[in-house]
């Protein structure tokens, strides 16, 4: 009598932490999309796709509390193995849209490796086509991949307890994760390259020692005296030597201020990134205890000690959904402007002096 109340109490005690967090995560990132929404300078292609993910991490957190409810009655008033046709049913939904938030983080860490590798070709090979196409792929290859679980109902043993196998928890592990992962090395250590490179050709150089103004000195020490003549021939001939220097001199103005631009851009650019590096960086590490978990259960490791490490593991893969919306603000400027803005306009409805800057085609600041 002593396990099945263990059991009951850990599945309350679980049950509650996710409800928790998924309550979070329906507030906080459903606050965020409101943001986006209201704030026209966030209308970037970025932004997009952080709004897609976030819808799919809303969507996860309703069905999570369903799933979490039934997880609930059926491991404390129930017995699991009675039910285990309809967990199988139902594992989907506590999938399918994390699988879809997930893939989320290859199209940011793809887009922003073309905006910084390519940033002169950015809006011809990142066009609005193409970036409704990855959405949709990510959302298709998520679904399509967390629907392979109620397959295991085909031809199944309904005399066992748990219809899907152990290994198959690996797929979590090596199509989900490590894909994810390796995109994001690889991109992320590009970008970190250029930076590097751009790092070094902003920093100002000092002028070399002992240099200094040229004067023009007379050999006699005093000042000749000229003639009208001779005062017309050199106007004449400064104005000749003008002639020929301005468009030199214009073709440098413009390529100085060409290069400006390009490195206010790249700026602008690697500000994005911090912001994308810290969502990406935070899953790496959110998700390490609960694919360690899916590992040592398929290695055959005690089930007890596999047990708490899911427990853990997926309590803080859970939070990283929850908390995401919280990077933003933690990291970027623009959200947190963007942030007091719809708090401002919401708490003071009737207020009409609020109006949000203009649409910024430039990336997060």
């Amino acid at each position: 009598m002593a396990r099945p109340a263990s059991v009951a109490n850990a599945m309350i005690g679980r049950v509650t932490v996710l409800l928790f967090l998924n309550v979070f995560n329906i507030c906080g990132n459903s606050f965020t999309l409101i943001t986006i929404r209201m704030t026209p300078r966030l209308w970037t292609k970025t932004n997009y796709i952080l709004a897609s993910m976030l819808l799919s991490n809303v969507i996860s957190a309703v069905l999570m509390i369903w799933y979490t409810s039934f997880l609930l009655v059926v491991y404390v008033f129930s017995n699991p193995c009675h039910n285990n046709v309809l967990i199988t049913a139902l594992t989907p939904l506590m999938k399918i849209t994390a699988y879809v938030s997930i893939f989320h983080l290859i199209l940011i860490s793809v887009e922003r490796y073309i905006a910084i590798v390519y940033p002169l070709h950015y809006e011809t090979k990142f066009i609005n086509r193409t970036l409704k196409w990855t959405i949709s792929i990510a959302w298709v290859a998520g679904i399509l991949i967390g629907m392979t679980y109620p397959l295991w109902l085909v031809n199944a043993d309904l005399r066992m307890c748990t219809l899907i196998p152990v290994h198959y928890q690996l797929v979590d592990v090596f199509v989900i994760y490590m894909p994810v992962c390796i995109v994001m090395f690889i991109c992320y250590g590009k970008i970190l390259v250029i930076w590097w490179h751009q790092r070094r050709r902003v920093e100002p150089t000092n002028p070399a020692p002992g240099t200094s103004l040229q004067t023009t000195s007379f050999a006699s020490g005093h000042p000749a005296k000229r003639t009208s003549k001779a005062l017309s021939s050199d106007n004449a001939t400064d104005q000749k030597n003008t002639s020929l220097t301005e468009p030199a001199m214009t073709s440098d103005v413009a390529s100085a201020a060409d290069e400006h631009r390009e490195m206010k851009s790249r700026r602008r650019q690697f500000k994005a990134v911090y912001l994308t590096a810290a969502i990406v960086g935070t899953f790496v590490v959110a998700w390490i205890p609960h694919m360690l978990g899916r590992i040592l259960g398929s290695a055959g490791v005690n089930p007890v000690i596999v047990n708490y490490i899911g427990v853990f593991g997926g309590a803080v893969g859970a939070s990283n959904f929850a908390f995401s919306w919280a990077i933003y603000a933690a990291v970027s400027k623009s959200y947190r402007r963007a942030y007091r803005q719809t708090l401002i306009r919401i708490g003071c409805c009737c207020c009409k002096n609020i109006t949000l800057q203009a649409a910024d085609h430039s990336l997060i600041a």
